[in-house]
């Protein structure tokens, strides 16, 4: 099987960029505006000590410890948040439940769509609100990006709060809509992917306190259903929503995206035509 890609925002984005006729809310997707309506905008809101004391967000797996086989273990490494493909990520705060939270996002398909974990933005019946992104996050500093809209699929609701598994992670991801463009580029988006070797990215609590971006060379070792399996994993809390992508040079392709893990292996969301119906409904809106 080969990879399809996708970097436009697709026929109902471009539509509405022309002047054309909004379309009707679309059942397949739950989306909401996550910073209508705040007493602080969420810019202002996020001082660097609310950001130090956000909480990074957890994911974690159940099932046992796979047979890794020929996968030799390779420790994760810090990457370079200046030059891209790494340049496209960056760390993520928001609110949910009452409790501030970090979690890893970058920018995938369109220069103003982000793609972030299902599970930080809606979970407990909480949607997350006070969303903001700072690309290239490193210890501090970054770009930041206000949030005019976030989505997840219909189906999300229903499992969020089920134990982590393939079948959930699945369903894992969601996607923001930034009020201004990405001016370094992003990630395409690739769908039905066929690929071994892979690279996560992500903020992991359990380096550098999740202040800084690593990296970390795995491999694909299963797809099942919908969901990707691949290891090894060294990336912890604070990881999650963080981009599997291939490619060392341009174009990079994010095939999946940080869902659940532990114990060495990671499960992440296989994108498919769904997926690209999404970023496109957020890009345009949510219209």
């Amino acid at each position: 099987m080969g990879i399809r890609v996708t970097i436009g925002a697709g026929a109902l984005a471009l539509a509405l960029a022309s002047g054309g006729a909004a379309q009707a809310a679309d059942d397949r997707f739950v989306c909401w505006e996550p910073n209508a309506g705040l007493r602080l905008a969420a810019v202002e809101y996020w001082t660097p000590e609310r950001r130090a004391a956000a909480v990074e967000e957890v994911f974690g797996l159940l099932t046992p410890r796979a047979d890794r086989g020929d996968v030799v273990d390779v420790a994760p490494s810090r990457a370079d948040v200046t030059v891209a493909p790494f340049s496209f990520g960056g760390k993520l705060f928001y609110t949910r439940g009452g409790q501030d939270y970090s979690a890893s996002a970058q920018f995938v398909a369109n220069d103003n769509t982000v793609l972030a974990a299902a599970h930080s933005m809606y979970k407990g019946g909480n949607q997350a609100t006070n969303i903001t992104f700072y690309r290239a996050y490193d210890a501090g500093g970054g770009t930041q990006f206000e949030i005019d809209n976030a989505a997840v699929l219909a189906g999300w609701p229903g499992v969020a709060d089920d134990p982590p598994s393939p079948q959930r992670s699945a369903l894992d991801y969601a996607v923001l809509k930034t009020r201004t463009d990405s001016a370094v580029g992003k990630f395409a988006l690739g769908k039905d992917a066929d690929f071994v070797d892979v690279t996560l990215i992500g903020y992991p609590a359990a380096l550098d306190g999740g202040n800084r971006m690593y990296k970390q060379p795995s491999q694909r070792v299963a797809t099942i259903g919908d969901a990707f399996q691949a290891q090894p994993n060294g990336l912890t809390q604070g990881a999650s929503g963080g981009a599997w992508f291939i490619g060392d040079a341009a174009p990079y392709t994010a095939v999946s995206s940080i869902s659940s893990g532990g114990d060495g292996i990671v499960y992440g969301p296989v994108f498919k035509d769904l997926t690209e119906d999404l970023f496109a409904y957020v890009a345009g809106g949510c219209q």
